[in-house]
């Protein structure tokens, strides 16, 4: 879950897995995630991951997170 405040960086959410078969992302509206939602995904286990000090557009920041994840991944290497 990509949130713009209470994450880690995505390079330490990836190096606690290992390859994995898939990679579901989720990325919040414009807005941000509410303190409840955050709490919910972290309660179910997803990792809260922060882009840094960097406040995207909601269809800027899934375009992002996409080439990311394909990259760390191997997609795009």
């Amino acid at each position: 879950m990509f949130s713009e405040r209470k994450g880690i960086p995505l390079a330490n959410a990836i190096d606690s897995i290992e390859q994995p078969l898939s990679v579901k992302a989720i990325v919040g509206s414009e807005g941000g995630w509410t303190d409840e939602e955050i709490q919910q995904a972290s309660t179910a286990h997803w990792k809260i991951v922060t882009l840094g000090g960097r406040t995207l557009r909601a269809e800027t920041a899934a375009i992002v997170v996409a080439a990311l994840l394909q990259h760390w991944f191997g997609d795009l290497k």
